[in-house]
């Protein structure tokens, strides 16, 4: 497995699609889900979005937008003299704490055209397959769209990766010749007594320069980004094995059930056993 593949499969955020309608001009909404990423998908028609600093996109029929940190945004069709109809399919992906490393490599706004995803066969057809069962109305399609959006985010982010040169944060810092390879060391073995001593020897450098490095690289401290990563793996571990507490604790780094506790709960708000019961709903 490539180490974005891990770490994508180690992240925790939930999502759904909270909207699919039609709208017929003129008309115009607000983004209204304050702290989440947040997607339009234009199944048919066109829009306008309007963002704060006065720039203005516009969306057509096939296009998808993604805000990563949902600016604030506002999407419309002002057009009074003709009756454009534009159905609207919109979704959130919610990562719990703020501080994701991934999200900071991320720009305000992710715009994929229609003429790009039709070039990718993989995206086009789950684009058309979230379009398809949005339209279907058949039972079970809020279950299913909610599990195609958790795949939507696993594309747009391939896309990005495919077609950005990334300045900063956790993407800049996969495609750094030495943080690299202290990433690919960290995320190839959690359980690891990490230290900044032991990640700067990978990336052959001195503690003092490798953490200067990695802080403007990255955007957060190594062990802050060696913390994160540990919690959200750990998080996945327990809603998705019958492992004891303690044993995923030792798994993460961490010598004492209360030790792990205790950064869990600061992460997410909440303690272990609490994570744990939720695959149960």
């Amino acid at each position: 497995m490539d180490i974005v593949s891990k770490i994508l499969a180690s992240l925790h955020f939930d999502a759904s699609i909270y909207l699919h309608s039609q709208f017929c001009s003129p008309w115009q909404m607000q983004s209204d889900k304050p702290g989440l990423g947040t997607f339009h998908v234009i199944a048919f028609g066109h829009c306008l979005i309007k963002l704060p600093d006065g720039r203005s996109i516009q969306l057509n029929a096939g296009d998808l937008i993604f805000f990563p940190h949902n600016i604030q945004h506002q999407i419309e069709n002002s057009d009074e003299q003709h009756a454009v109809s534009t159905t609207l399919i919109c979704g959130s992906f919610d990562f719990g704490n703020k501080n994701n490393p991934l999200l900071s490599s991320l720009p305000d706004y992710i715009h994929i055209k229609a003429t790009d995803i039709s070039q990718l066969p993989w995206f086009e057809s789950l684009f058309r397959q979230i379009v398809n069962e949005a339209e279907a109305g058949t039972d079970g399609r809020h279950l299913i769209l909610d599990k195609l959006a958790e795949i939507l985010f696993v594309y747009i982010l391939r896309y990005y990766v495919l077609h950005n040169q990334n300045s900063e944060g956790v993407l800049a810092g996969l495609s750094d010749r030495q943080l690299s390879k202290a990433l690919e060391a960290f995320h190839n073995n959690m359980s690891e007594h990490w230290t900044v001593e032991k990640l700067a020897g990978y990336a052959l450098m001195s503690r003092s320069a490798f953490s200067d490095h990695f802080s403007d690289v990255v955007k957060v401290t190594p062990m802050q980004y060696v913390t994160y990563w540990r919690m959200q793996c750990a998080f996945n571990m327990l809603k998705s094995t019958n492992d004891s507490i303690l044993a995923i604790a030792l798994n993460h780094g961490y010598q004492s059930e209360a030790a792990f506790s205790k950064v869990f709960k600061k992460q997410f708000g909440m303690p272990p056993g609490k994570a744990r019961k939720l695959k149960q709903l």
